[in-house]
């Protein structure tokens, strides 16, 4: 099977599923009468503004953050390039259904204005995605002890498993990302190893590692850029929550607390990265669950009104890369496309 046919089966089989899985909320919250009620019940436009705009802005934060990591490696960056393709990287990876992925994007136009730093370019975005992650989910942690575990059990025990699960899941993540923190920091023990040195020697391999190595090391010593680029992450977090939130508060009549908004949110965004056609359905999936263990059954309707507002921000990707799709276009290598003209993963 060549791998052409093997990319479009990959691209049909996660299409499939996503459509899926919104079917199957669909159909769900359609039998329990959900649509019929949020069409009849009041809606409050304020707070489904600030949602909005909350959404707009964690957005725009997360941009600037990568901005602080790769300025970090002394790279030239504006803070209108990241934004600009900041938000092209949300088109792509929302609309291009897996073909052109948003840190693909960013990696190459790092590269393209600084050639033959591509290792610096990869570990920018990499970084930037494991400083929100580790955030994201520490974020969690703390939420999970300001939760009411003895309330929620006598008045709704049979929800309490599914909390459980979702403990157990982040702080699990939180404790492997916190180890993946402090084999960085020490950095230079393990380069200094027999298994590091023999890496090294290794054919391209061995100056890949070379450069990676240096890269972390460089890290290492901008302590204000990391804990700059945590800070954001906690306001990309926040933002998020104000924006799921306020969207709840504005078009349904039941939700869970701003507090519980503090665990749903960041178990929902990693849901939204699962390795769907833009992580379609995952979120959604994610918030009806997470909104049933807290007896609300308008998670369906708040999860298709955030993913709607995340829409909304991918259309500002599609206008900033009609204004610049050729230079967006160069930023990808000619080794990068097909015969046909694809990008290869």
């Amino acid at each position: 099977m060549s791998d052409s046919i093997k990319r479009n089966l990959i691209t049909t089989i996660k299409f499939s599923l996503s459509i899926g899985i919104l079917w199957y909320l669909f159909t769900t919250a359609q039998n329990d009468d959900q649509f019929e009620k949020f069409l009849s019940q009041p809606k409050y436009w304020g707070w489904v503004g600030i949602g909005f705009v909350s959404c707009i802005l964690a957005n725009l934060i997360s941009f600037l953050r990568w901005r602080v990591m790769v300025r970090a490696l002394g790279l030239p960056f504006t803070c209108f390039d990241a934004i600009r393709i900041g938000f092209i990287g949300s088109f792509f990876g929302l609309f291009a259904f897996g073909i052109i992925g948003s840190d693909t994007l960013r990696a190459f136009y790092v590269t393209r204005q600084v050639k033959n730093r591509m290792p610096e370019a990869i570990c920018s975005v990499v970084a930037d995605r494991i400083v929100g992650l580790i955030t994201m989910f520490s974020f969690a942690s703390v939420a999970f002890m300001m939760l009411d575990f003895e309330n929620i059990a006598s008045a709704h025990p049979g929800k309490l498993q599914t909390l459980n699960y979702a403990c157990r899941i982040v702080l699990a993540v939180t404790l492997i990302c916190l180890a993946g923190v402090f084999s960085v920091i020490l950095a230079p023990q393990v380069a200094k190893t027999r298994t590091f040195a023999w890496l090294l020697r290794l054919p391209r391999i061995g100056n890949l590692l070379r450069k990676l190595s240096d890269v972390v090391l460089t890290y290492r010593s901008q302590p204000k850029a990391v804990l700059s680029a945590v800070a954001m992450s906690l306001l990309v977090n926040l933002c998020f929550v104000i924006s799921i939130y306020s969207l709840a508060i504005g078009l349904t009549n039941s939700a869970p607390t701003f507090r519980d908004h503090l665990l749903i949110e960041p178990i929902s965004m990693v849901a939204n990265a699962a390795p769907l056609p833009g992580g379609l359905g995952g979120m959604e999936l994610a918030l009806k669950f997470l909104y049933e263990a807290f007896s609300c059954e308008t998670g369906v309707i708040v999860g298709f009104a955030f993913r709607f507002s995340l829409l909304c921000v991918s259309a500002l990707g599609a206008i900033f890369w009609f204004l610049n799709r050729k230079k967006v276009n160069e930023s990808y290598p000619a080794s990068s496309h097909d015969s046909r003209g694809e990008i290869s993963n």
